[in-house]
């Protein structure tokens, strides 16, 4: 069933974090400083007379630079650098094509560094109804400004520091929201346990029964907005999100957490490099249709 028109598809994206814009410009720089090392190296093949290695560098550096540039986030941008610094060291065994090596290296140690540390999924533990995280509170006065009213809070514990989700639900009790000091989802639920979530930082990994609609960077605020417009494009798909229990909303919410934490260790993310942006918002677009019907026709074998 084709998606009819609706107002997410002007809906403006949000910046890409701080962090992820960094590294994007890191490797755009490092892109360009690569092209340069391949012009300089296919003119001095090209005026030896080996024309065809000298075409093949320049080629996968003009590839290299395109893909940082136009799109910093595809995959063949991993895999234009893979070959070319495969070239370099098999073809100019020299002290540029192992700088290569080690800038590459440079990167991924710094895509080890950005992840997220591991969650232990039996550390979700419930705590005080009324906990909110230190710094968080403004963004869960958003939602409560907005009518949400806060029904509990859950924590876990990270390497780095002790983490408290407060669970907000919408006055309409179809549409839950787990709120930390950085990051913010919010669910509805419909049938056969198939899940509508919205990020504003993109999930690595998701089991099938969910339906993304990343909005990275996006506030509370407007995370609520990009969801209402999410379950507007779901409409014509007669997809209704079932009633939220506000009595038994936290530990289902633990539960969908635990069921996300334990698929993402079993089923990595795809792609040799992630800035997190996630598969993007839940619009009137061809990919987003092929996405819900996927999700649609998703059936749970253990029900």
């Amino acid at each position: 069933m084709p998606i009819n028109p609706v107002m997410a598809s002007s809906y403006r994206y949000p910046p890409v974090p701080k962090s992820a814009r960094r590294i994007i410009w890191l490797g755009r720089a490092i892109s360009a400083i690569g092209l340069g090392i391949g012009v300089y190296v296919g003119s001095q093949l090209a005026s030896q007379g080996q024309t065809s290695r000298a075409f093949l560098i320049l080629s996968l550096a003009a590839v290299y630079v395109l893909t940082t540039w136009v799109n910093a986030l595809s995959p063949l941008l991993w895999v234009s650098v893979g070959g070319m610094v495969l070239i370099f060291v098999v073809l100019e065994p020299n002290v540029i094509s192992f700088t290569l090596v080690l800038a590459v290296a440079v990167l991924f140690w710094m895509r080890g560094k950005g992840q997220s540390s591991p969650i232990d999924p039996t550390d979700l533990r419930p705590v005080a109804s009324a906990t909110v995280m230190p710094g968080a509170e403004r963004f869960v006065t958003q939602l409560t400004d907005l009518g949400w009213r806060q029904a509990g809070a859950y924590a876990f514990d990270s390497k780095r520091t002790s983490i408290t989700a407060s669970v907000l639900v919408h006055p309409d009790l179809d549409r839950y929201a787990d709120i930390t000091d950085m990051v913010f989802g919010i669910e509805s639920r419909f049938a056969g346990s198939r899940i509508l979530i919205s990020l504003n930082s993109g999930r690595g990994s998701l089991p099938p029964n969910y339906l993304a609609n990343d909005v990275i960077g996006a506030s509370p605020a407007e995370l609520a907005d990009a969801h209402q417009r999410a379950l507007d494009v779901l409409a014509p798909y007669r997809a209704t999100p079932l009633p939220i229990n506000e009595k038994t909303i936290v530990s289902e919410a633990l539960a969908s957490e635990v069921e996300t934490i334990q698929w993402s260790e079993q089923n990595p993310p795809g792609g040799l490099f992630n800035f997190g942006r996630g598969v993007g918002p839940l619009d009137d677009s061809p990919d987003a249709a092929k996405r819900i019907e996927a999700w649609l026709a998703f059936e749970r074998v253990d029900q």
